[in-house]
């Protein structure tokens, strides 16, 4: 095993990326110390300095976590826990509780007026509300490391962003960007502006972070949670831009959100040698938004939330129908459409909660009854739950065929295997032919081989499918028919390379013609996973669940009590709470 294979990089010098961040930190830090944290960001020390380190943690775990989609997507499963990703990832979620910690360090020692007032080993510390949910969620997610190791250990290395220890990690630094943009608006009302409007957009990446089980083409579940996960991050993520920033803080979100995805894409895809990660667009939704607030702005909070969420589910959905049918690889069709009110209920319930936070940020109390943004999280989590135990398999059977196109070239496999690697094109019968009508896809996806490719399958007479261009078997690569169709998420192989670590055998391209039934298509692209004990299992839910409501609660509790000091604290002690101790 070469030094390559061991740092899953073609070039072992890529590890020095993850020393790249700690470069422009320290760049930050000078900059910092040279200009001053009000001077050059608008806010004091302590909330400037968490805000610094818990924006670049962000960024620095944003580029890992697609990194590391990108490489499972293309080439397979991981060689070592410590990969070049997994390392950054890490760095991150530990940078977002140094944020934290940060914060309190220097609100104790410039004995801010914030938070409130912890003695610990006879010293007072001060906590800044804000630092609390931020040192939970880093916790929380750095915790889901150990717990994911041992999962794989027990259940194989499965590939998959939904399992509930990569939810645990995935979901603490989603919600950290909502814990700094607090931070910034605890530290006061006036001069912060700088720092929530450009934090904005943040908040909207995190939000998104769950739909990237859509975005790089490869979806193990049903294509309807890709409208529902698109309205609740608008809901809550673009009200609350607007509430806090004012007119067009919608628009800025957005204008934020498409340029740190861009950046994540274009450096991870054409940079790192991934596949292009899609994103969506945002923008009607915006427009909804911005609009619902300039026709409606004398309603109360709590009705304007409603209608705004209600417009940019009804507009955005439009929109994002046009947008993600230019250029995602599974197009939203008609399927879909019995499923869209689901999205439509989403948007005045996401809407709620976003309304109430964009209050807070904005320096004001939340304005919707804290029953209400209860109510509307429990709904937003039943929506988001309801259709997961329906995903299943349909027992249709295929006869599939293929046809070798052009030459064929040995490649060497991550076994150390050499095999002929080649094209084909596949035909596919399926009986009964009404199996596989009305799907929201049908077609053939090949993956891990070095890249992700996709085919539709076209029918060419009732029953009969050929795929719209050839695939590529042999070497890493896995081929599947893989089909989705409402709660119907199915697949079956084409091709398969052996893999004796797990004792699965070969699965040969059909040349001969071949005759299979549809699986859970989850069984064939988590292909490496098996049983075990249920004790993993047991803790991971059960971890997962209660890490949730944990930071959902101490997000809650924050934001009202930051609520209540920039309501009742006198002004003298806001500007004493902006006012630098170190420059």
């Amino acid at each position: 095993m070469n030094l390559s294979t061991l740092v899953q990089t073609h070039d072992p010098l890529q590890w020095l990326i993850a020393l790249g961040p700690f470069v422009v930190l320290a760049a930050l830090a000078a900059w910092l110390w040279r200009v001053g944290t009000e001077k050059g960001l608008g806010l004091p020390t302590w909330a400037g300095a968490g805000v610094v380190v818990g924006t670049w943690s962000l960024a620095v775990a944003l580029i890992g976590f697609h990194w590391d989609v990108g490489w499972h997507a293309d080439l397979g499963r991981d060689a070592i826990l410590f990969t070049v990703a997994h390392t950054m990832i890490l760095i991150g979620l530990a940078g977002m509780g140094a944020a934290g910690a940060l914060a309190i360090l220097l609100a104790s020692l410039e004995r801010a007026p914030v938070g409130f007032r912890l003695r610990l080993a006879g010293r007072e510390l001060r906590v800044p509300y804000s630092a609390l949910p931020l040192l939970l969620v880093s916790a929380g997610a750095q915790a889901g490391f150990p717990l994911d190791d041992w999962w794989h250990k027990t259940y194989g290395i499965d590939v998959t962003m939904w399992s509930p220890t990569h939810l645990m990690m995935i979901g603490g630094a989603s919600l950290a960007p909502i814990a700094i943009w607090l931070m910034a608006a605890e530290a006061g009302p006036v001069g912060t502006a700088k720092a929530r409007w450009w934090l904005a957009g943040a908040v909207l990446i995190g939000l998104s972070t769950f739909q990237l089980e859509f975005d790089f083409g490869i979806p193990q579940f049903q294509l309807l949670f890709h409208p529902l996960l698109i309205v609740a991050a608008a809901g809550v993520g673009l009200v609350a831009a607007r509430a806090a920033l004012g007119r067009g803080g919608a628009l800025a979100m957005v204008a934020g959100f498409l340029f740190l995805r861009l950046l994540v894409s274009v450096l991870v895809g054409p940079g790192f040698g991934h596949g292009f990660a899609r994103f969506p667009l945002y923008l009607g939704e915006a427009l909804a938004v911005e609009g619902a607030f300039l026709y409606f702005a004398r309603w109360s909070s709590l009705a304007l939330a409603a209608v705004s969420g209600l417009l940019a589910g009804v507009v955005g959905l439009a929109t994002e129908w046009l947008w993600v049918n230019l250029w995602y690889q599974h197009p939203w069709g008609a399927p879909l459409l019995p499923y869209l009110g689901l999205a439509l209920l989403m948007g005045p319930v996401a809407a709620t909660v976003g309304m109430a936070m964009g209050r807070v940020v904005g320096g004001g109390l939340a304005g919707v009854p804290a029953p209400a943004v209860a109510l509307a999280l429990a709904v937003m989590a039943g929506l988001l739950v309801i259709h997961l135990p329906a995903r299943q398999a349909t027992p249709a059977r295929l006869t599939m065929h293929s046809q070798q196109v052009g030459a064929s070239h040995t490649v060497r496999d991550r076994n150390g295997v050499y095999s002929q690697a080649r094209d084909i094109l596949v035909t596919v019968d399926v009986n009964p032919p009404a199996a596989v009508r009305g799907s929201d896809w049908f077609e053939l996806v090949a993956w891990q081989g070095g890249g992700v490719q996709h085919a539709r399958l076209v029918e060419t007479s009732p029953g009969h499918y050929r795929a719209s261009g050839p695939v590529p078997v042999g070497g890493n690569w896995k081929v599947l028919v893989f089909n989705g169709r409402g709660d119907v998420v199915q697949a079956a192989p084409v091709s398969m390379p052996p893999d004796p670590q797990y004792g699965l055998h070969e699965v040969a391209a059909p040349d001969e013609g071949r005759a299979a039934t549809f699986q859970p298509a989850s069984q064939l692209l988590m292909r490496e996973s098996h049983g075990g004990s249920p004790l993993p299992a047991l803790v991971a839910y059960t971890a997962f669940v209660a890490l949730v409501a944990l930071w959902v609660a101490a997000l809650g509790w924050a934001f009202q009590a930051v609520a209540r000091q920039a309501t009742t604290e006198p002004e003298p002690a806001r500007r004493a709470a902006r006012r630098p101790a170190i420059s």
